[in-house]
């Protein structure tokens, strides 16, 4: 809703300070060189804010009755054409209702639990989808404060999902939270991983390998990360 007032009243301002100048520049005479280019939206958009600021400026620091009269005036010109294209938004929606994001995406409180509740079945038919195949390799640092952080998480979602995991400390220290915990001995290494905590994915017959994660991560954030390498991120 922020960002409709916000172009609402970009553009409104502009089509404001268009009818403003034919209200005061009816009288002037047409222009007899018709090699001039007609004005764009870019240009009066431009002028009118120069407009605007200039006589809101000139109202403050020069407190006249004209003055103060000749703001307010351009004020209302474009509250009202706001209000227009205000509107106008809500009619083309209905008009083309592919253009409107809330058609696929409510954000109304009562829409959102129905959404989550999809979402929620989504990410858990990916998660089966790899238990099946997959297990979980979990590289960590024994002595890294948010590597130990997340640790738990990450039993706690291998052991609730029924995924297999391996933790494999990378500086020899074993974190408690892992019952079976392996040493480094090369593994990193060979499958090309730099950065930590990594959890991987690995397909033992394969040995086919997808990267899942690295760094820290949440508990909701790891069950949708199952979605969207599941769709290729394309969910």
């Amino acid at each position: 809703m922020m960002m409709v007032l916000m172009q609402t009243s970009a553009f409104a301002e502009a089509i404001g300070w268009h009818w403003y100048n034919e209200i005061y520049e009816a009288k002037e005479k047409p222009i007899k060189n018709k090699s001039v280019k007609p004005k764009t939206a870019e240009a009066e958009m431009t002028k009118l804010r120069e407009t605007v600021r200039e006589a809101k400026s000139k109202a403050i620091l020069y407190p006249t009755e004209e003055n103060v009269r000749e703001y307010i005036t351009l004020q209302n010109l474009v509250a009202e054409k706001a209000s227009m294209f205000s509107s106008m938004w809500q009619k083309v929606l209905l008009d083309f209702p592919e253009l409107s994001y809330a058609v696929l995406h409510p954000t109304e409180n009562n829409a959102q639990h129905v959404l989550y509740e999809q979402d929620r079945e989504k990410e858990n038919q990916a998660i089966a989808l790899y238990r099946e195949k997959y297990g979980m390799f979990f590289f960590y640092r024994g002595d890294n404060l948010l590597d130990q952080e997340l640790a738990p998480t990450i039993a706690s979602f291998s052991k609730e999902n029924q995924i297999s995991l391996i933790p494999i400390s990378v500086d020899g220290k074993i974190l408690p939270v892992f019952t079976e915990s392996t040493i480094d001995k090369g593994q990193a290494k060979k499958l090309g991983i730099k950065y930590f905590p990594a959890l991987i994915l690995v397909e033992p017959k394969s040995r086919a390998v997808q990267p899942l994660n690295y760094g820290f991560i949440s508990l909701d954030e790891l069950r949708h990360r199952f979605l969207q390498v599941a769709t290729d991120f394309k969910e």
